[in-house]
């Protein structure tokens, strides 16, 4: 905290002294876009990655894909992970035109981080013990899922912003 501190005109943010908190209030949406999209990357990055390592990694006497559910299991994260681009996409345009409404951000930013943990999840499932380990990139991606259902405002509270505009 800053108490009695003197900023010349010229060097106050936003140009409007008190308005701080509102001014910041204005680009939530954007900052829960920007969650969104950072959920959107880890996925793709993940999934790549999580394919390659299927194909690669053998089991009795093959690749992890012969089995069917990892073949499964990788078509429903691949699935949720295009859905997801597109809807961040569509998202993406609206901001661009101005037109990214408070509870459409929140949806993005609770939709796209809790999509991201399920195929981070199952990710790390299919790479097994390996997956858990910090040498593999998706153990550390894993990880850094968790914290994106809390920044930006929780999911809890992006679900209590979307009810408000029903």
């Amino acid at each position: 905290f800053f108490d009695n501190v003197e900023i010349a005109p010229e060097n106050l943010l936003g140009g409007e002294e008190g308005q701080g908190f509102y001014q910041m209030m204005k680009q939530l949406p954007q900052e829960r876009l920007i969650i969104g999209c950072g959920a959107v990357g880890a996925m793709e990055g993940a999934v790549a990655r999580t394919i390659a390592y299927c194909k690669e990694r053998e089991a009795f006497g093959g690749p992890l894909t012969q089995f069917q559910n990892t073949r499964f299991k990788l078509a429903e994260c691949q699935t949720k992970t295009t859905v997801a681009r597109a809807f961040l996409d569509n998202c993406m345009e609206e901001h661009l035109r101005g037109d990214l409404s408070v509870e459409k951000a929140a949806m993005a930013k609770y939709w796209l981080s809790d999509t991201q943990g399920e195929v981070l999840d199952e990710c790390v499932q299919l790479h097994g013990g390996y997956g858990y380990m910090q040498e593999y990139a998706v153990a550390e991606m894993w990880a850094d899922a968790r914290v994106q259902r809390i920044y930006g405002g929780t999911n809890e509270i992006m679900k209590e912003l979307i009810a408000r505009a029903l």
